[in-house]
């Protein structure tokens, strides 16, 4: 299993309408037939202000590019996204291998 992160930097006060944007976008995805990932969406408690994270668990780099596909080709993944986009600051990916779960 591997975890995608996704790492947005929110502008200063931006986070409420970011987070709202998110949900609409994740609630999408679920009421989809499409074969989207486990998602889930983090914001910050402490550390960098105005962090906003989504998570996307996937089974390899093989499920990987069907993923990116749909998000690229879907017309209401990119409507909410071009959204957000104005919101950012920054952003980055990352990902983790799960390598045990207790």
């Amino acid at each position: 299993m591997i975890i995608v992160r996704h790492v947005f930097r929110l502008k200063f006060g931006k986070a409420k309408e970011g987070i709202a944007i998110w949900k609409d976008i994740l609630q999408a995805a679920k009421k989809s037939n499409l074969n989207s990932p486990d998602m889930r969406l983090l914001s910050d408690l402490s550390g960098e202000a105005y962090t906003l994270i989504v998570e996307l668990h996937i089974k390899s780099f093989l499920d990987m590019n069907p993923s990116q596909v749909i998000w690229a080709t879907t017309p209401a993944f990119q409507e909410l996204y071009e959204k957000f986009k104005p919101l950012c600051e920054s952003a980055s990916k990352e990902y983790y291998r799960i390598e045990s779960i207790i």
